[in-house]
Protein backbone atom coordinates (compact mmCIF):
# COMPACT_ATOMS: atom_id res chain seq x y z
CA UNK A 1 0.00 0.00 0.00
CA UNK A 2 1.46 3.30 -1.09
CA UNK A 3 2.28 5.67 1.72
CA UNK A 4 0.26 8.85 1.59
CA UNK A 5 2.33 11.99 1.38
CA UNK A 6 0.90 14.66 3.62
CA UNK A 7 0.60 17.95 1.80
CA UNK A 8 2.02 20.97 3.62
CA UNK A 9 -0.67 23.35 4.94
CA UNK A 10 -1.49 26.15 2.55
CA UNK A 11 -1.51 29.85 3.52
CA UNK A 12 -4.90 31.04 4.74
CA UNK A 13 -6.57 33.12 2.03
CA UNK A 14 -9.01 35.94 2.91
CA UNK A 15 -12.72 35.23 2.38
CA UNK A 16 -14.37 36.23 -0.88
CA UNK A 17 -15.95 39.66 -0.87
CA UNK A 18 -13.54 41.10 1.69
CA UNK A 19 -12.59 44.72 0.86
CA UNK A 20 -9.25 44.94 -0.94
CA UNK A 21 -7.55 47.00 1.77
CA UNK A 22 -8.63 44.57 4.52
CA UNK A 23 -7.60 41.59 2.38
CA UNK A 24 -4.18 43.19 1.91
CA UNK A 25 -3.71 43.47 5.68
CA UNK A 26 -4.92 39.87 6.07
CA UNK A 27 -2.22 38.62 3.70
CA UNK A 28 0.44 40.73 5.43
CA UNK A 29 -0.42 39.16 8.80
CA UNK A 30 -0.49 35.63 7.40
CA UNK A 31 2.89 36.10 5.70
CA UNK A 32 4.60 37.74 8.70
CA UNK A 33 3.39 35.05 11.10
CA UNK A 34 3.79 32.01 8.84
CA UNK A 35 0.11 31.28 9.46
CA UNK A 36 -1.11 28.17 7.68
CA UNK A 37 -3.78 25.54 8.21
CA UNK A 38 -6.20 26.23 11.02
CA UNK A 39 -6.64 29.81 12.18
CA UNK A 40 -9.36 31.82 13.90
CA UNK A 41 -10.65 33.45 10.72
CA UNK A 42 -13.20 35.66 12.49
CA UNK A 43 -10.55 37.06 14.84
CA UNK A 44 -8.11 37.59 11.97
CA UNK A 45 -10.76 39.38 9.92
CA UNK A 46 -11.67 41.67 12.84
CA UNK A 47 -8.02 42.53 13.47
CA UNK A 48 -7.27 43.10 9.77
CA UNK A 49 -10.30 45.40 9.53
CA UNK A 50 -9.06 47.50 12.44
CA UNK A 51 -5.61 47.89 10.90
CA UNK A 52 -7.07 48.81 7.51
CA UNK A 53 -9.37 51.44 9.06
CA UNK A 54 -6.52 52.95 11.08
CA UNK A 55 -4.39 53.21 7.94
CA UNK A 56 -7.27 54.76 6.00
CA UNK A 57 -7.78 57.38 8.70
CA UNK A 58 -4.06 58.10 8.81
CA UNK A 59 -3.91 58.53 5.04
CA UNK A 60 -6.84 60.97 5.08
CA UNK A 61 -5.16 63.11 7.72
CA UNK A 62 -1.89 63.05 5.78
CA UNK A 63 -3.73 64.13 2.60
CA UNK A 64 -6.18 66.68 4.03
CA UNK A 65 -4.26 68.01 7.04
CA UNK A 66 -4.75 67.99 10.79
CA UNK A 67 -7.20 70.91 10.71
CA UNK A 68 -10.26 71.07 8.45
CA UNK A 69 -13.46 73.13 8.18
CA UNK A 70 -16.73 71.70 9.40
CA UNK A 71 -20.14 72.23 7.75
CA UNK A 72 -20.38 75.67 9.39
CA UNK A 73 -17.00 76.81 8.17
CA UNK A 74 -15.30 76.49 11.55
CA UNK A 75 -11.78 75.08 11.81
CA UNK A 76 -11.76 71.83 13.75
CA UNK A 77 -9.42 68.85 14.19
CA UNK A 78 -9.83 66.37 11.39
CA UNK A 79 -12.48 63.76 12.40
CA UNK A 80 -10.20 61.03 11.11
CA UNK A 81 -7.82 61.77 14.00
CA UNK A 82 -10.41 60.39 16.42
CA UNK A 83 -10.93 57.32 14.23
CA UNK A 84 -7.17 56.73 14.08
CA UNK A 85 -6.79 57.04 17.85
CA UNK A 86 -9.73 54.76 18.63
CA UNK A 87 -8.69 52.04 16.20
CA UNK A 88 -5.08 52.22 17.48
CA UNK A 89 -6.35 51.65 21.04
CA UNK A 90 -8.41 48.66 19.91
CA UNK A 91 -5.41 47.21 18.07
CA UNK A 92 -3.26 47.54 21.21
CA UNK A 93 -5.95 45.67 23.16
CA UNK A 94 -5.22 42.61 20.97
CA UNK A 95 -1.72 42.47 22.40
CA UNK A 96 0.78 40.46 20.35
CA UNK A 97 -1.72 37.89 19.06
CA UNK A 98 -1.08 38.84 15.43
CA UNK A 99 2.25 40.60 15.92
CA UNK A 100 4.91 39.68 13.34
CA UNK A 101 7.25 36.89 14.36
CA UNK A 102 10.71 38.10 15.32
CA UNK A 103 13.26 35.75 13.79
CA UNK A 104 16.58 35.84 15.64
CA UNK A 105 19.68 36.67 13.65
CA UNK A 106 22.75 34.71 14.63
CA UNK A 107 26.03 36.54 14.83
CA UNK A 108 28.91 34.99 12.94
CA UNK A 109 31.79 33.52 14.89
CA UNK A 110 34.89 31.38 14.45
CA UNK A 111 33.28 28.13 15.62
CA UNK A 112 30.15 28.60 13.52
CA UNK A 113 32.11 29.53 10.39
CA UNK A 114 34.65 26.71 10.80
CA UNK A 115 31.91 24.15 11.43
CA UNK A 116 29.90 25.30 8.40
CA UNK A 117 33.07 25.04 6.29
CA UNK A 118 33.78 21.51 7.57
CA UNK A 119 30.22 20.43 6.77
CA UNK A 120 30.35 21.96 3.30
CA UNK A 121 33.63 20.14 2.62
CA UNK A 122 32.32 16.73 3.71
CA UNK A 123 31.23 15.01 0.50
CA UNK A 124 29.22 12.35 2.33
CA UNK A 125 27.01 15.11 3.78
CA UNK A 126 26.35 16.77 0.43
CA UNK A 127 25.07 13.89 -1.69
CA UNK A 128 21.59 12.35 -1.63
CA UNK A 129 22.41 9.99 1.23
CA UNK A 130 23.50 12.96 3.33
CA UNK A 131 19.88 13.99 3.89
CA UNK A 132 19.66 11.54 6.78
CA UNK A 133 22.21 13.70 8.62
CA UNK A 134 20.10 16.89 8.33
CA UNK A 135 19.17 16.90 12.02
CA UNK A 136 22.75 16.30 13.18
CA UNK A 137 24.04 19.02 10.82
CA UNK A 138 21.56 21.52 12.26
CA UNK A 139 22.57 20.50 15.79
CA UNK A 140 26.28 20.92 15.03
CA UNK A 141 25.75 24.41 13.63
CA UNK A 142 23.61 25.43 16.61
CA UNK A 143 26.09 24.07 19.16
CA UNK A 144 28.98 25.81 17.39
CA UNK A 145 27.06 29.09 17.54
CA UNK A 146 26.36 28.56 21.26
CA UNK A 147 30.08 28.00 21.88
CA UNK A 148 30.83 31.26 20.06
CA UNK A 149 28.28 33.03 22.27
CA UNK A 150 29.85 31.52 25.40
CA UNK A 151 33.34 32.65 24.47
CA UNK A 152 32.01 36.14 23.67
CA UNK A 153 30.60 36.31 27.19
CA UNK A 154 33.66 35.29 29.22
CA UNK A 155 36.29 32.63 29.75
CA UNK A 156 34.25 31.33 32.69
CA UNK A 157 31.21 30.87 30.42
CA UNK A 158 33.40 29.01 27.92
CA UNK A 159 34.82 26.75 30.63
CA UNK A 160 31.30 26.01 31.87
CA UNK A 161 30.34 25.07 28.31
CA UNK A 162 33.35 22.72 28.29
CA UNK A 163 32.24 20.81 31.38
CA UNK A 164 31.15 17.18 31.15
CA UNK A 165 27.49 18.19 30.82
CA UNK A 166 28.19 21.32 28.78
CA UNK A 167 27.87 22.37 25.14
CA UNK A 168 31.38 21.46 23.98
CA UNK A 169 31.12 17.70 24.68
CA UNK A 170 27.78 17.61 22.86
CA UNK A 171 29.35 19.47 19.94
CA UNK A 172 32.26 17.02 19.78
CA UNK A 173 29.89 14.06 19.89
CA UNK A 174 27.82 15.41 16.99
CA UNK A 175 30.98 16.08 14.97
CA UNK A 176 32.00 12.48 15.53
CA UNK A 177 28.59 11.29 14.34
CA UNK A 178 28.93 13.44 11.23
CA UNK A 179 32.50 12.21 10.71
CA UNK A 180 33.89 15.73 10.43
CA UNK A 181 36.86 17.34 12.16
CA UNK A 182 35.50 19.70 14.83
CA UNK A 183 36.66 23.30 14.98
CA UNK A 184 39.20 24.13 17.68
CA UNK A 185 37.61 25.84 20.66
CA UNK A 186 41.03 27.13 21.71
CA UNK A 187 41.49 28.74 18.30
CA UNK A 188 38.10 30.35 18.70
CA UNK A 189 39.29 32.04 21.87
CA UNK A 190 42.42 33.30 20.14
CA UNK A 191 40.48 34.49 17.08
CA UNK A 192 38.67 37.16 19.10
CA UNK A 193 41.49 37.99 21.49
CA UNK A 194 39.30 37.12 24.49
CA UNK A 195 40.55 34.92 27.28
CA UNK A 196 44.17 35.01 26.15
CA UNK A 197 46.27 33.40 28.88
CA UNK A 198 48.78 35.45 30.77
CA UNK A 199 52.22 34.01 31.28
CA UNK A 200 51.85 31.00 33.56
CA UNK A 201 48.09 31.67 33.77
CA UNK A 202 45.28 29.99 31.85
CA UNK A 203 47.44 28.11 29.36
CA UNK A 204 46.25 24.89 31.01
CA UNK A 205 42.69 25.73 30.09
CA UNK A 206 43.57 26.16 26.43
CA UNK A 207 45.49 22.89 26.51
CA UNK A 208 42.48 21.15 28.04
CA UNK A 209 40.21 22.36 25.23
CA UNK A 210 42.72 21.38 22.58
CA UNK A 211 42.96 17.90 24.13
CA UNK A 212 39.17 17.62 23.95
CA UNK A 213 39.31 18.52 20.28
CA UNK A 214 41.96 15.92 19.63
CA UNK A 215 39.88 13.27 21.36
CA UNK A 216 36.90 14.03 19.12
CA UNK A 217 39.05 13.81 16.00
CA UNK A 218 40.15 10.39 17.16
CA UNK A 219 36.54 9.31 17.63
CA UNK A 220 35.61 10.63 14.20
CA UNK A 221 38.53 8.83 12.62
CA UNK A 222 37.62 5.58 14.35
CA UNK A 223 34.03 5.82 13.10
CA UNK A 224 35.24 6.12 9.52
CA UNK A 225 37.71 3.28 9.89
CA UNK A 226 40.68 5.63 9.43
Amino acid sequence: MAKRVQEPPQPVEPPEGMPADVAGVWREIVASNDLAGRVDRAALEAFATLVARMREARDRVAEEGLIVEDSRGRTVPHPALLVERQTAEQIRAWGDRFAPLVKPVRRRGYMADATASAIAGAKHLQDESGKKFAGAVAAAKTLAWLIDEAQRTSMDALMKASSTSGIVPSYLKVCAELQITPASVADAVGATGKGKPKSGGTGGRRGHLQAMQGGAVGVAGASTGA
